[in-house]
C-alpha cells in the first residue's frame, strides 16, 4: 500500500522566497555537450505562447517559473540549479514535435519535459518521450482516452474532462435544468467531450442534448447562436475555446438570451475565466466554468505560497495571482522538484520516472493526488467558479 505523504513546501524548498538563482528564460542555445556533466538540470516545456489557447499556456508557464525560481533560490535540487525553457508552438502540435525534437536534440539534453499545452501536442510528442526515455510531465489535457491509453512516460497532474462533465451535469440535475444544449468545436477534444455528454445523459435516463457544432478554423457563431436559440433549452454546455464562447455570449446577448436567469452557460476547464471576461464583457455574467485547482487567491497554504512565489519574480498584478492557469503551472512544478529530489543525486531520466510514480498520496491542502507503479493520472479534483456581476470571479 502506498504510504501517506504530505506535500511540504518548507521541508522541500525552504521558508524563504527571497532569492531567484539561474534566471528562467525563453529557450536558448547551450555550450554543453552531450556526456558532459553539468551543474543544471533542464527541464523543457512547449506550450501555446500564442494562438487560442495563449491565454493558457502563458499563465501556466508563470506559475511554473515561479515555482522553480523558489527552488533555486532554495539551493536548488542535490545543489543543482533548474534551467526551464520553452518554445512556442502556437497550440500546434506539429511545431510542438519540431520543439520537442530540438530539445532532446540539444547538447544538454532536458531531463523531462513538461507543461505541453493541448490534447493534439501531447498525443503527438508523447512517442518522442518514450523513445527519448524522457517523462512528458503535467500536460494540460484533460482527454480521457488519451489518460487511459498505456503512455509510460506521461504523467498527468489534473484528471479528465469527464470528471468536469459529471461534476456540471451532477450540479445541472440538482438545480432541476433538464433542457440541454452543448457548444462544441468540430474536432477530436469537442466530439469526444460531447460523446461524454450523451453517455451520461443516457445512463441517467436524462434527455440527449442538442449538440450544436463549429469549425475551429471558419466559425460561423450566429448560426451556432440562432440554433441554440430555436432548441428550447435552459443552459448551454460550453466544449469550446473562450475566444467562440465569448462570441456565442454576445450573439445571444443580442437577442435577449444570454445572460444570468435566462440561459445557464457553463465550460470546462480549457476556458479562461480572464480571457471570457475581457472578451465577452458583461455578457459573461453568469458564466461557470470547471477549475482543476484550489483557488489561488483563497486563505489555504497553497495559495499563500504561489502569491508569494509569483510576487518574488515580479508577478503581482491580480491577473496573474489570481490565475487558476498560473496555479495549475506552479503546483505541477511543485511536483516535479519533489520528484527530482527523491530520484537522488544522481538523478537521471529513469530515476526521474521512478520517483514520479513513488510520489504516492500527495496533500496540497484541499487538493489530493496520488501516483503509483501504472498510476500516472493524480488527480481528479474539480471546483466550479462563476463569473459575477461586476465581473469578477467566485467559488
Amino acid at each position: 500500500m502506498l504510504s501517506r505523504r504530505t506535500f511540504s513546501l518548507q521541508a522541500l524548498m525552504g521558508a524563504l522566497y527571497t532569492t531567484t538563482q539561474a534566471p528562467l528564460a525563453l529557450a536558448q542555445g547551450t555550450t554543453a555537450q552531450k556526456g558532459r556533466a553539468s551543474n543544471t538540470l533542464r527541464v523543457a516545456q512547449s506550450a501555446a505562447l500564442s494562438g487560442p489557447q495563449a491565454e493558457v499556456g502563458i499563465a501556466f508557464n508563470t506559475g511554473a517559473k515561479a515555482a522553480f525560481a523558489a527552488a533555486n533560490g532554495a539551493g536548488g535540487v542535490h545543489g543543482r540549479q533548474i534551467e526551464f525553457v520553452s518554445l512556442d508552438d502556437g497550440y500546434d502540435p506539429n511545431r510542438a514535435v519540431q520543439n520537442t525534437r530540438q530539445f532532446l536534440g540539444d547538447g544538454e539534453a532536458p531531463v523531462a519535459l513538461f507543461g505541453y499545452t493541448g490534447t493534439g501536442s501531447t498525443k503527438a510528442v508523447a512517442p518522442l518521450a518514450k523513445e527519448a526515455g524522457a517523462v512528458l510531465f503535467a500536460p494540460i489535457s484533460g482527454s480521457d482516452a488519451l489518460q487511459t491509453d498505456s503512455q509510460p512516460q506521461v504523467f498527468f497532474v489534473r484528471g479528465t474532462y469527464s470528471d468536469e462533465i459529471k461534476k456540471i451535469l451532477q450540479h445541472l440535475t440538482t438545480i432541476g435544468s433538464h433542457g440541454l444544449g452543448v457548444f462544441y468545436q468540430n474536432d477530436g477534444f469537442g466530439q469526444g467531450a460531447l460523446a461524454l455528454v450523451k453517455e451520461y445523459a443516457s445512463q441517467h435516463k436524462l434527455p440527449q442534448p442538442a449538440a450544436v457544432a463549429y469549425e475551429p478554423q471558419q466559425p460561423d457563431i450566429r448560426a451556432a447562436a440562432k440554433a441554440l436559440q430555436e432548441a428550447r433549452i435552459q443552459a448551454v454546455l460550453h466544449l469550446s475555446s473562450a475566444q467562440y464562447s465569448a462570441q456565442l455570449l454576445k450573439e445571444l446577448d443580442l437577442a435577449g438570451v444570454a445572460g444570468n436567469g435566462r440561459l445557464y452557460h457553463y465550460g470546462v476547464s480549457i476556458i479562461s475565466a480572464r480571457n471570457l471576461v475581457r472578451e465577452a464583457g458583461k455578457s459573461a455574467h453568469g458564466f461557470v466554468i470547471a477549475n482543476r485547482v484550489p483557488d489561488p487567491a483563497g486563505p489555504t497554504g497553497i495559495a499563500s505560497e504561489f502569491r508569494r512565489a509569483m510576487q518574488a519574480i515580479g508577478s503581482n498584478g491580480k491577473e496573474d495571482l489570481t490565475s487558476a492557469a498560473a496555479m495549475e503551472g506552479y503546483i505541477s512544478a511543485r511536483l516535479l522538484v519533489k520528484a527530482m529530489h527523491n530520484a537522488g543525486p544522481k538523478i537521471d531520466r529513469a530515476a526521474l520516472r521512478n520517483a514520479l510514480e513513488g510520489l504516492g498520496r500527495q496533500e496540497i491542502g484541499p487538493f489530493t493526488l496520488t501516483y503509483g507503479p501504472g498510476k500516472h493520472r493524480g488527480s481528479s479534483f474539480v471546483d466550479l467558479v462563476m463569473v459575477r456581476g461586476d465581473l469578477t470571479v467566485a467559488r
